[in-house]
């Protein structure tokens, strides 16, 4: 790939040693301030807040410009808007209040985001791995309900004392009080949505396929030092500061691995597409500096990139350069417009001579016929993509799992299942050409198709059989039908097929195609797709009538 790949890549490691110099500098000020003077503890205190509030800003933003689902993406907004809200109301607290009043207020506010990051992180988990255009169920919004309670008994303390009890005739501070039923209901609560959090998480990153230990490991390390810091061990808290900062982090954490796994679906994978990518194509940022681009994509300057943004330019007098806007930038691609320019001097000469000669018309019909046959191969393979759009995704992400795969034998099986799909868009794309000559076919045809897909599936150990009768004709749309009928069921159980028979017999003006797979899977979904269906001790039959045709 052409591309700032390297130059990507340093900017992510330096990006990472920032945040990592970051974090340690706070945990030095958290130090500083444990040993030093009063003053160098307030100083120290802001400048580990401002840290902190920096990198969850920044977080913050990176979310927005990373993350596609739109749910998944508010929600992260919203708990990073929390964190930022914490160390705010703490450094009020610590370092501005001035009044008493203000400095109990703001200790109460700590309860905001330490109820309702946990009750997000809910929401978050039941978010992990689900389709871009997934929406929250409606019961998760049940969830603030008992948040908000919480939240509104904290805040409202003063008046009942429900929460933290104060003694009769002393000022009210968090160095003299004692703990109410109302804070183990709190607590209580917290406790229930972090663990069905991290639960959800847990089960979640199981069904990962990429490095799915990350999460957990972040989820154990966050356990381990609440459990150690709950404890009393005054090492804990001296190293890794307060449990505001440390749980913020540790947060921060667990969702970006979540995120580098895969759960979360992110604005990201540029560089593996345009590594694969055959068209010139490229991505700038809104400066037109490049950031990703194929292979074959020709180098543009600054002002032909600016000047395709108006309208489509032509360069080297054969190649088209079209700009359209995109969020952060622009996409450029090229086309190949050389064959067209070519058809367009030929058709220009041809115009010439015609006038000379006097067949203009007869020449102009010549340029029309190829123009349509051009339109008309556009128009088959558009047909195509369209009607195995499905085994085309499927393709490629068995071809990603193929190239994550470590294991010999898995990896053997993918690739029986790889050459399966592209048996099948290989065959349907040869009915597809077969139906548009002619209506009619040879069974031999749809036969040969079946046998191919046969020969992959025999790769993966599933016994296959075939019996069709010679020289029987059927239409096109029939064999078609039956063979994308064939692929659903082969793809909705080829990891439990034990066996696969299809038969075809004469009857009268009739043909009769039987289907028979020994599956585990529950393929009573199909039935309302046939003629006939039944299942008896796991062997799954499905029979279409279809008439036979004439002469071709």
């Amino acid at each position: 790939m052409r591309c700032n790949t390297k130059e990507r890549q340093k900017s992510r490691n330096l990006n990472k040693i920032i945040i990592a110099g970051l974090v340690i500098v706070a945990i030095i000020c958290r130090i500083l301030g444990k040993v030093s003077s009063r003053y160098i503890y307030i100083i120290a205190g802001i400048l580990r807040t401002l840290i902190y509030m920096g990198l969850y800003i920044g977080w913050g933003i990176s979310i927005n410009k990373r993350v596609v689902q739109k749910a998944a993406k508010n929600t992260l907004l919203f708990i990073s808007g929390l964190m930022i809200f914490w160390f705010i109301v703490r450094s009020i607290k610590y370092f501005f209040a001035m009044d008493v009043n203000v400095e109990r207020y703001s200790w109460y506010s700590y309860y905001l985001p330490m109820l309702f990051i946990p009750q997000a992180a809910v929401q978050m988990a039941v978010l992990l791995g689900q389709p871009e255009e997934y929406t929250l169920p409606k019961w998760s919004k049940l969830l603030y309900i008992p948040t908000t309670l919480c939240s509104l008994l904290v805040l409202t303390n003063d008046f009942h004392q429900l929460v933290f009890s104060f003694s009769a005739g002393e000022v009210w501070t968090d160095k003299g009080y004692s703990y109410a039923w109302g804070y183990y209901i709190v607590l209580l609560w917290d406790v229930i949505c972090a663990v069905s959090a991290f639960v959800l998480m847990v089960y979640k990153c199981r069904s990962s396929r990429r490095k799915k230990y990350l999460p957990i490991i972040g989820i154990c390390i966050s356990i381990i030092y609440a459990i150690i810091y709950a404890s009393g061990a005054e090492w804990m808290q001296v190293i890794g500061g307060d449990i505001t900062a440390a749980l913020c982090l540790m947060f921060v954490c667990i969702f970006e691995s979540c995120i580098y796994c895969g759960l979360i679906q992110t604005n990201t994978g540029y560089e593996e597409l345009f590594e694969v990518c055959t068209m010139g194509a490229q991505i700038t940022d809104r400066n037109y500096r490049v950031w990703y681009t194929s292979a074959n994509a020709m180098k543009l300057s600054e002002m032909v990139m600016r000047e395709a943004e108006k309208g489509d330019v032509v360069v080297d007098k054969k190649t088209l350069i079209q700009n359209r806007p995109i969020q952060g930038g622009h996409i450029l691609w090229q086309e190949d417009i050389e064959y067209i320019i070519m058809l367009l001097e030929r058709m220009e000469e041809n115009r010439k001579t015609i006038e000379e000669s006097n067949c203009l018309e007869q020449e102009n019909y010549q340029t029309k016929a190829k123009i349509y046959m051009l339109r008309e191969k556009n128009r088959l393979y558009d047909k195509l993509q369209t009607q195995t759009a499905g085994q085309i995704g499927l393709l490629n992400e068995l071809l990603i799992r193929y190239e994550e795969e470590e294991d010999l034998a898995e990896s053997r099986r993918l690739l029986a299942k790889i050459s399966l799909i592209g048996t099948y868009i290989k065959r349907y794309g040869n009915l597809i050409f077969i139906g548009e000559r002619a209506e009619i076919s040879d069974v031999a045809e749809l036969g040969a198709c079946l046998e191919e897909s046969f020969s992959s599936l025999k790769l993966m150990g599933i016994e296959c059989a075939l019996t069709a009768p010679a020289g029987e004709r059927i239409y096109v749309q029939d064999a078609v039908r039956i063979y994308s009928f064939f692929e659903s069921i082969v793809e909705a159980c080829v990891d439990s097929i034990q066996f696969m028979w299809v038969k075809l017999r004469p009857c009268g003006e009739e043909l009769i195609v039987c289907m028979e797979v020994e599956s585990e899977d529950d393929l009573n979904s199909f039935f309302d797709k046939t003629d006939q269906g039944e299942n008896e001790d796991g062997i799954w039959k499905f029979t279409f009538t279809i008439k036979k045709a004439g002469e071709k």
